[in-house]
């Protein structure tokens, strides 16, 4: 009797994994893309600032995709987050300090200095969560009650929300927007580095929130 409802369970299992499977496999594009889109938010909007997460360095990609916001009247300043990293550290051919090579190449294309901001973050971990306070304290100095956050990728996901917990006391409302330049969101999955990014993003992502640095409540 136990040996015939044991098939029956069995049974029934690998039916379910069955049909599960074949479900999945039909809509594997629209899955992926859902799952792209939720790891990369974006987003049409108006801000007071937009914030571009840079590392030790920031791509040309994201400054033009920020001047572009300026210059059609969505935001009023353009916030550059760079790493604080030693100079030993930084690509060979890179002469002086990096934070005001990038200042001055912006004055030469036309921006005033009150319409951009660079700050230089310390690199503690967390590092996106500590970024986050660093950036957002200084911003609530000045008024600012909403900001763009313009990251890499789906990097875009776990910076928007380690933004959005430190801004919400500040009453700092974060908008996300991520940006690719390396592959097409619709088809991340077909690109190895793609692929690539976005398993190591959703570990990432686990590791804050179950460590706590982000609380399940702002998960989404």
């Amino acid at each position: 009797m136990r040996s015939r409802k044991s098939k029956w369970i069995w049974g029934i299992t690998f039916l379910l994994v069955l049909i599960i499977s074949i479900f999945i496999y039909l809509f594997r594009e629209t899955i992926l893309i859902k799952a792209g889109n939720f790891m990369a938010p974006a987003g049409d909007y108006e801000a007071d600032a937009v914030i571009l997460e840079g590392a030790e360095f920031i791509s040309t990609g994201a400054v033009t995709s920020g001047m572009n916001l300026l210059s059609s009247g969505k935001v009023k300043r353009i916030i550059i987050v760079l790493q604080d990293i030693a100079p030993a550290h930084r690509p060979y051919g890179i002469n002086g300090n990096y934070p005001d090579v990038v200042g001055q190449k912006l004055k030469t294309v036309g921006l005033h200095e009150k319409e951009f901001k660079i700050l230089v973050v310390p690199v503690r971990k967390p590092i996106t969560l500590r970024e986050a306070e660093f950036v957002l304290k200084d911003l609530s100095g000045e008024k600012i009650h909403s900001a763009i956050l313009l990251s890499q990728g789906f990097h875009t996901r776990r910076s928007y929300l380690a933004y959005q917990y430190i801004g919400k006391p500040l009453q700092i409302q974060i908008l996300p927007h991520a940006c690719f330049s390396n592959y097409p969101l619709n088809e991340w999955w077909t690109h190895e580095s793609g692929v690539r990014d976005f398993a190591t993003e959703c570990l990432k992502l686990a590791y804050y929130l179950a460590g706590g640095y982000i609380p399940f409540k702002f998960s989404y």
